[in-house]
């Protein structure tokens, strides 16, 4: 403050104009002794502490909130925002989705697990006339077999334990005897 004592008109843009000229060219510059360096050779000298800035999907995936929807039975649809999104067909069994997307951006919408929050599918905007106009297809059965598949073999996980024991060359822990040895 003493360098700026003669100015008659001393403005908030004047003030901060000196201050950062005389940080930079003296204060920076200049050895104090209780460090035995200028401030910005201590500065250099020191571990950096900086972070990496995210992303921008990440970061814009952090601002996006999340919502449930009852979808149409009759079309496949939901209404986000006044606006109708078309729920892909492989989903048409949910009752209620949970979906994805920044307010002020209806551009990305996705279809999320609720109990994961993993991402399944982008969700498209529905465009009405395409839909008034187009043909529609036969939607394959909902009701389709998922039982588990009986196992042709053994797992992998048990092939690579005996695997694993076989190499060793330890003896199995039981022999089966015959009949004979033991009479």
């Amino acid at each position: 403050m003493a360098l700026l004592e003669g100015e008659q008109s001393l403005t908030l843009d004047a003030l901060n104009l000196a201050t950062q000229a005389w940080t930079e060219q003296e204060y920076h510059r200049t050895k104090h002794t209780e460090i035995n360096a200028t401030p910005l050779a201590h500065y250099l000298a020191g571990p950096s502490v900086r972070r990496d800035c995210p992303s921008i999907a990440t970061l814009s995936a952090a601002f996006r909130i999340e919502v449930a929807r009852k979808q149409r039975r009759s079309d496949g649809t939901v209404s986000l925002e006044g606006a109708r999104f078309e729920i892909p067909s492989r989903y048409r069994h949910l009752e209620r989705v949970s979906l994805q997307y920044a307010r002020w951006n209806l551009t990305r919408v996705d279809l999320v697990d609720p109990r994961t929050g993993a991402i399944l599918c982008p969700v498209k905007p529905l465009d009405k006339s395409a839909n008034a106009n187009g043909q529609r297809r036969r939607l394959s059965p909902a009701n389709t077999d998922l039982s588990p598949l009986p196992p042709s073999s053994l797992p992998a996980l048990m092939t690579e334990l005996l695997a694993d024991y076989a190499a060793t060359g330890v003896p199995p822990a039981y022999l089966p005897t015959t009949d004979k040895e033991s009479a």
